[in-house]
Protein backbone atom coordinates (compact mmCIF):
# COMPACT_ATOMS: atom_id res chain seq x y z
CA UNK A 1 0.00 0.00 0.00
CA UNK A 2 1.22 3.53 -0.73
CA UNK A 3 0.55 6.84 0.91
CA UNK A 4 0.09 9.65 -1.62
CA UNK A 5 0.07 13.41 -1.18
CA UNK A 6 -0.74 15.89 -3.97
CA UNK A 7 1.62 18.86 -4.24
CA UNK A 8 1.22 22.01 -6.32
CA UNK A 9 4.55 23.29 -7.65
CA UNK A 10 4.75 26.81 -6.24
CA UNK A 11 6.71 29.82 -7.46
CA UNK A 12 9.22 29.41 -4.62
CA UNK A 13 9.92 25.79 -5.59
CA UNK A 14 11.21 26.70 -9.05
CA UNK A 15 14.36 28.26 -10.46
CA UNK A 16 14.38 31.01 -13.14
CA UNK A 17 13.75 28.35 -15.83
CA UNK A 18 10.50 27.45 -13.96
CA UNK A 19 11.87 23.99 -13.16
CA UNK A 20 11.75 22.70 -9.58
CA UNK A 21 15.09 23.32 -7.89
CA UNK A 22 16.33 19.89 -6.78
CA UNK A 23 16.57 20.52 -2.98
CA UNK A 24 12.82 21.21 -2.96
CA UNK A 25 12.20 17.54 -3.75
CA UNK A 26 13.87 16.63 -0.46
CA UNK A 27 11.56 19.05 1.39
CA UNK A 28 8.60 17.40 -0.36
CA UNK A 29 9.82 13.95 0.66
CA UNK A 30 10.07 14.93 4.31
CA UNK A 31 6.74 16.79 4.26
CA UNK A 32 5.07 13.71 2.75
CA UNK A 33 6.69 11.49 5.38
CA UNK A 34 5.39 13.75 8.18
CA UNK A 35 1.91 13.68 6.63
CA UNK A 36 2.11 9.90 6.37
CA UNK A 37 3.05 9.60 10.06
CA UNK A 38 0.12 11.85 10.97
CA UNK A 39 -2.43 10.00 8.87
CA UNK A 40 -1.19 6.52 9.82
CA UNK A 41 -0.90 7.22 13.55
CA UNK A 42 -3.81 9.66 13.88
CA UNK A 43 -1.56 12.18 15.67
CA UNK A 44 0.46 15.18 14.49
CA UNK A 45 4.10 14.28 13.79
CA UNK A 46 5.30 16.51 16.64
CA UNK A 47 3.06 14.58 19.05
CA UNK A 48 4.36 11.26 17.71
CA UNK A 49 7.94 12.33 18.46
CA UNK A 50 7.09 13.79 21.86
CA UNK A 51 4.81 10.94 22.91
CA UNK A 52 7.12 8.11 21.88
CA UNK A 53 10.44 9.93 22.46
CA UNK A 54 11.53 8.30 19.17
CA UNK A 55 13.19 10.20 16.34
CA UNK A 56 13.72 9.14 12.74
CA UNK A 57 16.84 10.83 11.32
CA UNK A 58 17.88 10.10 7.76
CA UNK A 59 21.15 8.16 7.64
CA UNK A 60 21.48 7.54 3.90
CA UNK A 61 19.68 8.45 0.71
CA UNK A 62 19.71 8.07 -3.05
CA UNK A 63 17.68 10.06 -5.55
CA UNK A 64 17.26 9.98 -9.29
CA UNK A 65 15.54 12.64 -11.40
CA UNK A 66 13.83 11.37 -14.53
CA UNK A 67 11.96 14.42 -15.83
CA UNK A 68 11.53 18.00 -14.56
CA UNK A 69 8.57 19.25 -12.58
CA UNK A 70 7.54 22.77 -13.51
CA UNK A 71 5.98 25.79 -11.85
CA UNK A 72 2.19 25.47 -11.64
CA UNK A 73 1.96 21.70 -12.12
CA UNK A 74 0.23 19.34 -9.76
CA UNK A 75 2.34 16.33 -8.78
CA UNK A 76 1.76 13.39 -6.46
CA UNK A 77 4.39 12.41 -3.90
CA UNK A 78 4.01 8.70 -3.06
CA UNK A 79 5.53 7.20 0.07
CA UNK A 80 5.95 3.59 1.12
CA UNK A 81 8.58 1.49 2.85
CA UNK A 82 10.77 -1.07 1.12
CA UNK A 83 12.10 -2.26 4.48
CA UNK A 84 10.87 -2.06 8.05
CA UNK A 85 13.72 -3.23 10.24
CA UNK A 86 13.83 -3.56 14.02
CA UNK A 87 15.70 -0.23 14.47
CA UNK A 88 15.45 1.39 11.05
CA UNK A 89 13.25 1.77 8.03
CA UNK A 90 13.73 2.53 4.35
CA UNK A 91 11.24 5.01 2.97
CA UNK A 92 10.66 5.12 -0.78
CA UNK A 93 9.41 8.18 -2.61
CA UNK A 94 7.99 8.47 -6.11
CA UNK A 95 7.02 11.80 -7.64
CA UNK A 96 4.55 11.56 -10.52
CA UNK A 97 2.75 13.94 -12.80
CA UNK A 98 -0.42 12.34 -14.19
CA UNK A 99 1.24 8.93 -13.81
CA UNK A 100 4.60 9.91 -15.36
CA UNK A 101 7.51 9.15 -13.03
CA UNK A 102 9.53 12.33 -12.40
CA UNK A 103 11.78 11.33 -9.51
CA UNK A 104 12.58 8.42 -7.22
CA UNK A 105 14.25 8.49 -3.84
CA UNK A 106 15.22 6.02 -1.15
CA UNK A 107 15.81 7.36 2.36
CA UNK A 108 16.95 5.07 5.17
CA UNK A 109 16.08 6.33 8.63
CA UNK A 110 17.39 5.14 11.95
CA UNK A 111 15.10 4.97 14.96
CA UNK A 112 16.67 6.77 17.91
CA UNK A 113 15.76 7.55 21.50
CA UNK A 114 15.42 11.34 21.63
CA UNK A 115 16.65 11.46 25.22
CA UNK A 116 19.83 9.39 24.82
CA UNK A 117 20.34 9.86 21.05
CA UNK A 118 21.02 6.11 20.79
CA UNK A 119 19.47 3.49 18.55
CA UNK A 120 16.22 1.94 19.72
CA UNK A 121 13.43 -0.26 18.38
CA UNK A 122 10.41 1.16 16.60
CA UNK A 123 7.58 1.96 19.00
CA UNK A 124 5.38 -1.18 18.68
CA UNK A 125 2.19 0.69 17.74
CA UNK A 126 3.94 2.67 14.98
CA UNK A 127 5.60 -0.45 13.64
CA UNK A 128 2.20 -2.18 13.40
CA UNK A 129 0.67 0.86 11.71
CA UNK A 130 3.45 1.05 9.09
CA UNK A 131 3.53 -2.69 8.24
CA UNK A 132 0.79 -2.39 5.54
CA UNK A 133 2.96 0.17 3.72
CA UNK A 134 5.89 -2.22 3.14
CA UNK A 135 6.25 -3.24 -0.49
CA UNK A 136 8.81 -3.63 -3.25
CA UNK A 137 8.88 -2.07 -6.68
CA UNK A 138 11.28 -1.79 -9.60
CA UNK A 139 11.56 1.99 -9.66
CA UNK A 140 14.19 2.60 -6.97
CA UNK A 141 16.99 5.01 -7.82
CA UNK A 142 20.08 3.40 -9.31
CA UNK A 143 22.91 4.59 -7.07
CA UNK A 144 25.44 2.44 -8.98
CA UNK A 145 25.37 4.98 -11.81
CA UNK A 146 27.22 7.40 -9.52
CA UNK A 147 30.17 5.03 -9.31
CA UNK A 148 30.98 4.92 -13.03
Amino acid sequence: MRYSRPMRVRFGHADPAKIVYYPRFFEWFHDAMESMFEDVSGRPYAEVLEGTRAGFPAVSLACEFKSPARFGELVDVEVFLSRLGERSGTFEYRVRRRGELLATATVKVSVIDLDTMRSRAWPPDLRRQFEPYVEADGEAPDATRLRS
